[in-house]
């Protein structure tokens, strides 16, 4: 293989021509530059964000220091509070900081909290806030099923709370198979009718404690498989609680998997199909998502529930903290 792929057909050498370079001239002195993680631009004073931390997640964020100019930059951090922990890692080859910033948890303040610190240099200063969430009666300890991270809640199929089967039909682990560990695959006798939820349907269900109220959505990555069983589409159906299972066609009836079909071929480029479910969340606190099989041969690669916080990725969140539901 070769570098400069921009279509299907392949370049005959290695070429980056699809690559605009700029040539920048830096400041004739040093000056602050502050590149904090989740943002899409540096700043060079004023305040900055980092996303929320929390108990349970106990997340790492880097903020990256840097010189936009020429000269030697000498930066301090102040205003730091005890639970706030900020280790210092240079890169030799370009002087750049990386500050890692975590939290200690034994300090942690109850409750929502805002808090911040400043990075001051070359003249300048950058606040940089960030919130921090200890949620009352809930530690890791504690814990059943899977939290919410920043408005996520990314799952790997085999590491459901609860499976219940029905008759023949049944969700059955796959090992290795699919984006990163493994998938879970409906079977059945690919010759009897669809299955029912709640009458004949085998049902995988996902307990998890959510921060944020209100719209979800869920998206389902499966294996591509396509309309195998005549005069039948490729669908399963997803709920939250008691609420209504809702079917997600995946394939539908009479799909024809060819050239010239875009949903095809985008299929075939990712190995996968999407499957989207719209819910609403009444009250933060313990819900349960419950996956159902309605045809045989769906492939669940990965879940996520997504409260608002999904950030663009071909692979997916990695999974979120979890621990084992209590039967």
């Amino acid at each position: 293989p070769v570098l400069g792929y921009t279509t299907w057909r392949d370049p005959p050498k290695n070429n980056l021509d699809h690559l605009k370079l700029a040539n920048l001239t830096p400041l004739d002195h040093a000056s602050l530059g502050v590149a904090v993680e989740g943002a899409s631009a540096s700043v060079a004073g004023g305040e900055a964000s980092l996303p929320r931390f929390d108990t349970l997640n106990r997340q790492r964020c880097y903020v990256d220091v840097f010189n936009r100019g020429s000269g030697p930059l000498e930066f301090t951090v102040k205003a730091v509070t005890p639970w706030v922990k900020i280790d210092r890692v240079q890169n030799p080859a370009t002087g750049d900081t990386r500050l890692w910033i975590t939290m200690d948890q034994r300090l942690f303040p109850a409750g929502l909290n805002r808090d911040s610190f400043e990075i001051i240099g070359a003249g300048s200063q950058v606040r940089v806030n960030f919130e921090l969430f200890n949620p009352a009666g809930l530690t890791r300890d504690t814990l059943e099923g899977f939290v919410e991270d920043r408005g996520v809640v990314a799952i790997e199929p085999e590491h459901y709370s609860r499976r219940t089967d029905s008759g023949a039909n049944r969700w059955l682990k796959v090992d290795d198979y699919g984006r990163t560990l493994s998938g879970m695959r409906a079977m059945g006798p690919v010759d009897a009718p669809s299955a029912t939820p709640g009458k004949d349907s085998p049902c995988l269900e996902y307990r998890m404690y959510l921060f944020t109220a209100g719209p979800v959505e869920v998206t389902a990555i499966t294996a591509p498989t396509l309309n195998f069983v005549p005069d039948r589409g490729v669908r399963y159906a997803v709920s939250f609680d008691d609420e209504a299972p809702q079917v997600v066609t995946l394939v539908p009836q009479g799909y024809q998997g060819q050239n010239r079909n875009p949903a095809w071929e985008k299929s075939v480029g990712n190995n996968a199909h999407y499957g989207k479910s719209q819910h609403a969340i009444a009250t933060a606190g313990y819900h349960t998502l419950k996956v159902w099989m309605i045809d045989p041969a769906v492939v669940m690669q990965k879940l996520v529930v997504d409260l608002g916080g999904l950030k663009p990725s071909y692979l997916g969140p990695p999974e979120s903290f979890h621990r084992p539901a209590r039967q």
